[in-house]
């Protein structure tokens, strides 16, 4: 059973040096960075980074990707300042020494039937997974709620007809639950495309929740990822600063809490 442990840091705390340690203390290696001392990775200052992915690599973390906003706009804006930034997340990529960079597939004005922006989607995605392989660079597609792709089935749709071996997905279980969606029914759809599952869970009442304690099916569908010899990224994004229980904690608790979470799954199911 295969897998790798990273996370979201930045919902540990703003400070990198917080950050490193409750990776380290909850038995992740890797980082999906998203940001650090309260900046978003997009705005980091180009020498900032080489200063940053030192110090995590001084404790030996590595980056499992860059966790970009990239495709998280209306689809109605122009493509070229979005492309244009992506182009810049593809450099900061290369610095931070990871060849995987998270994208969205972006919103849909409310009310719009989803197909009416379809071949824009899938057209704007075939462009940047292009430039991505020229850079040798790798893409996981996320699916979240009022985005082209938040269900299964524009999933498919999207990764079937940009069709570039360096797109993957990053399965998030919670956004499924969150739109009306089984993750259950929509594993065996996704799966030979699935490199990297968002750990987070949704409950009955609509809130986030740690794993195994919602309507995910994280225990099922991890037990069958698990048992294929691919390696799989488990990615921690607990998200529970706003969930009954929670809301009195700090970033760093809420974490371990996901965290213990995750590895109780993992040991209910036998993975090692």
């Amino acid at each position: 059973m295969p897998y790798r442990l990273s996370a979201f840091a930045d919902e540990i705390s703003t400070d990198i040096q917080v950050q490193m340690d409750h990776l380290l203390d909850n038995g992740c290696n890797f980082c999906a960075m998203r940001g650090a001392n309260g900046k978003n990775v997009m705005e980091f200052e180009d020498f900032q980074i080489p200063m940053l992915k030192s110090q995590f690599f001084n404790r030996k973390i590595r980056f499992s990707c860059i966790g970009s906003p990239i495709g998280k706009v209306p689809i109605t804006e122009p493509f070229e300042k979005e492309l244009t930034r992506f182009r810049d997340v593809c450099k900061r990529a290369a610095a931070f020494e990871t060849k995987v960079l998270r994208v969205f597939s972006f919103y849909i004005p409310e009310g719009d039937d989803p197909s009416k922006h379809r071949a824009d989607v899938i057209g704007r995605l075939t462009s940047m997974a292009e430039f991505a392989k020229g850079q040798g660079l790798n893409l996981l597609l996320e699916n979240e709620h009022g985005l082209y792709a938040d269900t299964a089935e524009r999933c498919v749709d999207v990764l079937k007809s940009v069709n570039a071996p360096n797109v993957m997905m990053a399965f998030d279980f919670a956004n499924f639950v969150h739109v009306g969606e089984d993750p259950a029914a929509a594993w065996p759809k996704l799966k030979q495309w699935v490199r990297d599952f968002h750990i987070k869970d949704e409950n009955a009442a609509g809130q986030v929740c740690v794993a195994g304690q919602g309507r995910g099916k994280l225990p099922e569908i991890l037990k069958e990822a698990l048992s294929s010899p691919s390696p799989y990224m488990l990615t921690l994004e607990p998200h529970l600063g706003k969930s009954d229980g929670f809301t009195t904690l700090t970033g760093a608790q809420c974490f371990k809490a996901a965290a213990e979470a995750l590895h109780k799954v993992l040991a209910d199911i036998g993975a090692k």
